[in-house]
């Protein structure tokens, strides 16, 4: 694999994988496209995680991995 490829590979936008509200309620930590988060509460259409700069509410939408 080419430096290009794997840049291109690297940067490509993956789509949200649709997660079932009980992986959510299990899900320990669950990453985005800006990195990994821990979990702190999860809503219906929501997951509240522990950012940097203090607590954010996530779109379940955009969700690309849960670790339970």
């Amino acid at each position: 694999m080419t430096p290009e490829q794997f840049a291109a590979e690297r940067t490509t936008p993956k789509p949200a994988v649709p997660y079932t509200p009980e992986q959510f309620a299990a899900a320990k930590e669950v990453r985005t496209r800006y990195g990994w988060y821990d979990v702190l509460r999860v809503n219906r259409d929501s997951v509240a995680v522990a950012g940097d700069f203090g607590d954010m509410r996530i779109p379940a939408g955009t969700i690309l991995e849960v670790k339970p």
